[in-house]
């Protein structure tokens, strides 16, 4: 069975299986973006789950990771400014998986292959995805570094 299913029209049908499963990515990204509002209310203690930074601990230096829970929950719960305030690289990565669950209802919901997926997964697609997601969090932790200098 192929990937792709063929019209009458020029645009190619994505197969019933590549809905499924971008039906499958939107849930999951809106079940993580429920259950960050959930928790920026009080309902679920993820520090608890995720515990304190033995980075920060250690060194008194925030790490790449600190802040992304919190500012996640603050852009889960609507204050995207706060959000990015908090921690520049999750907000971003926020605002793509947003973006992403919304192309995945539009794969899922009318099938269309924008051949966008195509270029992401292949090599050199990935290839660039990689380096620009560790120049976004070295670029986000950096900022925490200044401003927790700058701070002392």
């Amino acid at each position: 069975m192929t990937e792709y299913q063929t019209t009458n029209s020029k645009n190619r049908k994505l197969s019933l299986l590549a809905r499924f499963a971008a039906g499958g990515a939107f849930f999951a990204i809106i079940a993580v973006f429920y259950l960050l509002r959930v928790s920026s209310k009080g309902a679920i203690n993820m520090s608890y789950w995720f515990g304190v930074c033995g980075f920060k601990q250690r060194f008194g230096l925030p790490c790449p990771g600190c802040g992304w829970t919190h500012a996640a929950e603050m852009f889960a719960a609507g204050h995207f400014l706060q959000a990015l305030r908090i921690q520049p690289a999750a907000a971003f990565f926020c605002i793509v998986l947003s973006l992403a669950s919304i192309f995945a209802l539009h794969c899922a919901v009318f099938g269309i292959d924008s051949r966008l997926l195509q270029r992401i997964f292949s090599s050199k697609g990935m290839s660039i995805l990689l380096v620009a997601a560790c120049v976004v969090i070295l670029a986000g932790w950096m900022v925490n570094l200044i401003r927790t200098i700058l701070e002392n």
